[in-house]
């Protein structure tokens, strides 16, 4: 069974983990990892992840105790981990419309009935709440597509090689570079995320496939020539949370961990410290999001030395929080 990556996962299964370990008797590890789809080597993992963060660095006002005896685990908590996390708004939406369409072929065998309808209920129930709330606000929170006008018609011309297998040359211009490059690329599919579009494509120079991020691209032209599609792509491989990111497009960002924090860490990373007492790590990173959220939580015990562009991922997120312009 494969293990969610990413801090983003294992979080997604400790908070559903902990609500089910705090019921009377605890609950089977067997069972939660056939719930998770991943195998219990990785449910004790993230179990300990909870007990090593709660002791050298806790959050404050929760306190946990758990008990691993006889393939169960137990959670004796007073507090919020007693019960499931509540959906957000998001959340809501997309499982009202999900639910939607799966009665959509029975809704007037079901909506003049009181028989028992698991699903009819919980659309009911979803959508009684989600009407109370204020429709500007909600909206101002849910990202919208990108669908400004493109005057170079790149997004057309993409789009139509995309449809027609066709390969085209680009001009791209990445974070940093003085200049355009010139690419010869394979459109494969066009995706949205995080305000912006991207096309994933296989790079004949890169020889693999690759984002490119439309409003980056300046110019683009098709030069007629096919390709295929391998049967294996995935375009949701290179989606995660809403972010759009190859996995194996990764950036070598180091950071130094401060004495107070560098031995939890070392530990974590069957490394030693330094001599100081500090630790120094080389992070390949995929996602910008997950190192800002991984340097952040130390507060000013870790500090990203290098690259320059992965300082300012974290640069930014601290002006932002702050409200600095």
């Amino acid at each position: 069974m494969p293990e969610a990556l990413g801090a983003a996962g294992q979080l997604e299964r400790i908070l559903y983990i902990l609500p089910r370990a705090a019921r009377e008797g605890g609950a089977s590890l067997a069972e939660i990892s056939e719930s998770l789809g991943v195998e219990i080597p990785v449910v004790l993992k993230d179990l300990t992840q909870v007990t090593a963060r709660a002791y050298y660095h806790p959050a404050g006002g929760e306190e946990l105790l758990l008990e691993i005896e006889g393939g169960r685990v137990n959670l004796f908590t007073p507090g919020v981990f007693r019960r499931p996390v509540r959906l957000s708004m998001l959340e809501a939406v997309c499982l009202g419309l999900a639910l939607r369409g799966r009665l959509a072929g029975r809704w007037g065998e079901l909506a003049g009935t009181e028989g028992p309808s698991g699903t009819l209920h919980l659309l009911r129930a979803l959508e009684t709440t989600l009407s109370t709330v204020p429709t500007e606000d909600f909206l101002a929170r849910i990202e919208a597509a990108d669908l400004r006008p493109d005057p170079a018609g790149i997004r057309e011309i993409l789009s139509l090689a995309l449809e027609e297998r066709k390969a085209c040359r680009i001009q791209y211009l990445k974070p940093g570079d003085e200049g355009p490059e010139d690419r010869t690329v394979w459109p494969y599919a066009m995706v949205h995320g995080e305000g912006h579009w991207y096309l994933l494509a296989h790079c004949t120079r890169s020889k693999g496939v690759r984002r490119f991020r439309l409003d980056r691209v300046l110019d683009a032209e098709t030069t007629g020539e096919g390709f295929p599609v391998p049967e294996d792509f995935d375009p949701g491989a290179h989606i995660q949370g809403g972010r759009v990111f190859r996995g194996d497009e990764t950036l070598e960002v180091r950071v130094r961990y401060s004495p107070v924090v560098a031995r939890w860490v070392a530990e974590q990373e069957a490394v030693q410290p330094a001599a100081d007492g500090s630790l120094t790590l080389t992070h390949p990173v995929a996602d910008p999001h997950w190192i800002v959220r991984h340097v952040l939580q130390y507060g000013p015990e870790a500090e990203v030395l290098d690259p320059a562009e992965a300082r300012g991922w974290v640069r930014g997120a601290v002006e932002c929080w702050n409200g600095t312009p």
